[in-house]
Parts: C-alpha cells; structure tokens; sequence
C-alpha cells in the first residue's frame, strides 16, 4: 500500500542588500542601482538602438551588485573552510555541493533562549534532535536581523557538536546568523 506524503518547500532566504545591516563592517554587499534613463543609453550603446526610438525612451533598469560568497542567503562550501578534509581529501567547492543535499527533510534546533557567545554541545543537539540530512539552527540572532547588532548576536555550533551532526550523516547545516 502507498501511503501519501505532504511536502511543503520553505524559502528560508533573504533579500540580497545594501540596507540591512547583515554582514561584519567592510565585507557588506555594495549594490548600486540603474535607472532606466540610463538604461536606455546603454541600449543604444549596446544595441545601436537611438533612445528616441525605444518604447518612452526607457531602457532596462538594473542593479550592479559588488558581493562576497558570504553575502545575503548563501552556502558555503566545505572549500570554504579548509581545501581539505577526510584526512587530505580536495574539499568540495559549492558547484560541486550535490543539489539533491539542498532538498530533503530538515529538522529545526531551537537555541533562541541561549544567550550569545554560548557554543552548543553535542548533548544539547542531542536534546533537541532526531537526525534527519538538513539541520537548521534557530538562534536569536535572527530576530535582530537589519539591526545593528546582529552580527555580534546568537549562539554557534561547537566542533563536537558539529562533529555530532556529521556522524549521523548531517550533510547541510543552516543558521540564521
């Protein structure tokens, strides 16, 4: 007999920008927008079309984004951290991260009421957990996202309790810090 099962995708993302204080000082996204009066120039630049010739003379607007890997919703490669592991092993880089690890059953850790600074344990994972392939931590942190001390606010994953996780074959971690 097939039993019927109820799947539901939740965007966990936020907007990529330059008006939310989300990153440490310096390595913020620079986003600069377009308009579409300049847009039009470029289009005759581009395409040879006169901007007297274009539909109001309005071209395509645009925003030009300078970022890092660690701006906005991201995931960082295990590359990121170290070019090896498994004892010497090339770490994957993100184009090599498979998309099905991206999509599964994920299960929430709820670390909002532990104060900042605190690194979790593998025994408060374990409290909070039945193993599944995505781990999203919930720290307070995101509750203070766009204000000025976000980026200093929230709990982190301690090596244990991250070594935890990979050993009952956690593959992708979230946070919302």
């Amino acid at each position: 007999e097939e039993t019927l099962v109820s799947r539901r995708i939740i965007d966990l993302s936020v907007v990529l920008t330059d008006r939310v204080a989300s990153d440490p000082p310096g390595l913020g996204p620079r986003l600069t927008y377009v308009g579409h009066d300049v847009g039009a120039q470029d289009f005759e630049k581009i395409f040879g079309m006169p901007v007297d010739k274009q539909l109001d003379q309005k071209g395509a607007a645009i925003e030009k984004a300078e970022i890092t890997t660690h701006n906005g919703t991201h995931m960082d490669a295990p590359w990121h951290y170290h070019p090896t592991l498994n004892g010497g092993e090339r770490a994957m880089t993100i184009d090599e991260v498979p998309l099905e690890w991206c999509m599964g059953p994920g299960v929430k850790l709820d670390f909002r009421d532990v104060p900042g600074g605190h690194v979790v344990t593998p025994g408060e994972v374990e409290a909070e957990l039945a193993p599944g392939d995505i781990v999203l931590v919930n720290t307070r942190a995101g509750s203070r996202y766009g204000e000025d001390d976000y980026v200093a606010l929230g709990c982190g994953m301690g090596r244990e309790a991250t070594l935890w996780l990979t050993d009952r074959s956690m593959r992708v971690c979230g946070t919302d810090a």
